[in-house]
């Protein structure tokens, strides 16, 4: 009963406290384009439908409002991104730019710009002509947009407090359970999701989705690398090349300089090849990032890191127990394992099956088990806390 009247208390302060939102405009509005014409698919709120535009030295779409000005918009790319402007026409029919989004990195992006009333248009180009794969345009008035929508995501870290590695996109929810929304979300940690593989780009949006809703906005690691099952972890070291991937991980950690990293079961959950090399290199690649022997031209570039702590997925006597079911003030009292199952059920495509749930407490591949592995700041004793141990001045919440 407590604990009911608590979620209720939190669910009463987040919805008194939460500010109204800029209206999506997305019926509103109408996008077309010289080759397409008009291109209903980037407003039906389905990322998995769009266009794809052939190579051009410039791609343009004119965006035409209607009763509501549009103030902000966000972009769902696929494949082929690139940089662009927003332009309005002046009264001399010259185009003016009002915004601009000059990185070609980032699947998701957000612009802001002065409330546009008549027609204006946006204008892809890089450095040489090009493709462009667009796959949603949500469109906003005045105010603040919906965040649900609007993945304004930040560079990836400078510095992590935490990092998880894992081999596929949705391992991060499905093995981790409520890991990131927990310490990303509710704690506000500085979290650097990193991935292996990603067998398309469909993949891609579904892990962002899952990432901004679990609270993460850092944007990923995706190391592309080829997604397939081998029979063991040499085959998957065959195809990925052992030092290739290891000396990969060791970049990043230098780069990143996470406290503790998380990633998977030393018997790779359920025994995938890929899950056992990542497990696998991630140990090798703690182990050296503070060995400035090991890849000198990383060393050089970063320096060297020690990572402080290394948690794995189970193991035989996993002695942290992680408590995913407390409700949380930053997702309105829901709790950490709810909003990975939420977050989860954001990768459509690998839900035919309906094999998979996020497991919880004594279910097969209980997610909130974890073994501490590797350790610089002692054993844990409370058994209950990733960040056991780490000096609260390391982290980026940390306000003394």
């Amino acid at each position: 009963m407590k604990k009911r009247w608590l979620y209720l208390m939190i669910l009463l302060i987040v919805l008194l406290c939460a500010p109204a939102l800029a209206e999506d405009l997305a019926g509103e509005c109408k996008i077309y384009q010289a080759e397409k014409g008009r291109l209903d698919s980037l407003t039906d709120h389905d990322d998995a439908t769009g266009v794809q535009l052939r190579e051009a030295v410039e791609h343009v779409l004119e965006i035409r409002p209607g009763a509501t000005p549009v103030a902000s918009l966000s972009l769902v790319m696929g494949r082929d991104m690139l940089p662009f402007t927003v332009q309005t026409q002046g009264a001399d029919g010259r185009w003016t730019v009002i915004a601009r989004v000059a990185d070609t990195d980032y699947a998701q992006r957000y612009v802001s710009f002065p409330p546009q009333s008549q027609p204006f248009r946006l204008v892809f180009a890089g450095e040489k002509p090009a493709p462009l794969s667009l796959r949603e345009v949500y469109l906003f008035a005045e105010g603040q947009a919906d965040p649900a929508l609007a993945h304004d995501w930040q560079a990836p870290c400078d510095k992590a407090d935490m990092m998880t590695i894992v081999a596929h996109p949705d391992d991060e929810l499905l093995w981790f359970g409520g890991t990131i929304p927990y310490y990303a979300g509710q704690q506000g940690l500085k979290l650097q999701a990193v991935y292996m593989t990603c067998s398309n780009y469909q993949r891609r949006i579904e892990l962002l989705n899952g990432l901004w809703h679990c609270g993460v906005r850092n944007y990923p690691e995706i190391a592309w690398k080829i997604d397939r099952k081998d029979r063991d972890m040499d085959a998957t070291y065959y195809l990925w090349g052992r030092n290739k991937t290891c000396a990969y991980l060791v970049g990043l950690l230098r780069r990143y300089r996470p406290e503790v990293v998380v990633t998977h079961d030393v018997n790779g959950e359920y025994g995938h090849s890929q899950h056992l090399a990542t497990s696998d290199a991630v140990y090798q690649a703690v182990l050296k990032a503070s060995d400035p022997d090991y890849d000198p031209e990383s060393a050089a570039l970063y320096g060297v890191w020690q990572v402080k702590k290394l948690y794995r997925h189970l193991g035989k006597e996993a002695g942290t127990i992680m408590d995913y079911d407390q409700p949380l003030s930053v997702f309105g009292g829901k709790s950490a394992y709810t909003i990975a199952k939420e977050a989860f059920d954001m990768h459509m495509t690998q839900h035919e099956s309906g094999h998979w749930r996020v497991p919880g407490p004594d279910q097969p591949y209980d997610s909130t088990r974890y073994t501490l592995v590797f350790s610089t700041v002692g054993e844990d004793t409370q058994g209950n806390d990733m960040l056991e141990n780490i000096a609260p001045e390391t982290l980026s919440n940390y306000h003394p």
